[in-house]
């Protein structure tokens, strides 16, 4: 895919939120409905190959601001074929799994996130020094 693909309602498991002293780009964790995943008949109408895909792709997605890397990166980070991340990149965005993201939106997106990401850390070190 040539796209910039971007994990569907990314927002949803952003558990940090912008005026938090943590709120980041990179996470060291995401929420994940453990329950509403299990009980959810799309998710686990998927094969194991698509739902184990779909979620290592939202632990590589949580380390950009839910946007997914490029097929050889993904390719390396889970030591699969370029063949078999882009087959089941499609398949799941064919499902509703990711979303398309331009890269106007996404440079906006990230420029919005830096903004607040700055504006924390001064506040941060605002209050230290107090």
């Amino acid at each position: 895919m040539d796209q910039i693909l971007r994990v569907k309602e990314w927002e949803k498991y952003q558990h940090y939120k912008k005026k938090n002293k943590n709120y980041n780009n990179e996470q060291k964790w995401f929420m994940f409905y453990g329950r509403r995943y299990l009980m959810d008949h799309e998710f686990m109408s998927l094969t194991i190959e698509q739902r184990e895909f779909l979620v290592m792709s939202w632990c590589i997605g949580s380390q950009d601001n839910g946007f997914l890397p490029s097929v050889d990166q993904i390719a390396f980070l889970l030591r699969r074929s370029n063949e078999v991340v882009e087959k089941l990149l499609q398949e799941l965005f064919d499902l509703g799994w990711y979303e398309p993201c331009n890269a106007d939106v996404y440079d906006l997106i990230q420029e919005e996130q830096e903004l607040v990401i700055e504006e924390n850390r001064n506040s941060r070190a605002k209050e230290l020094r107090s």
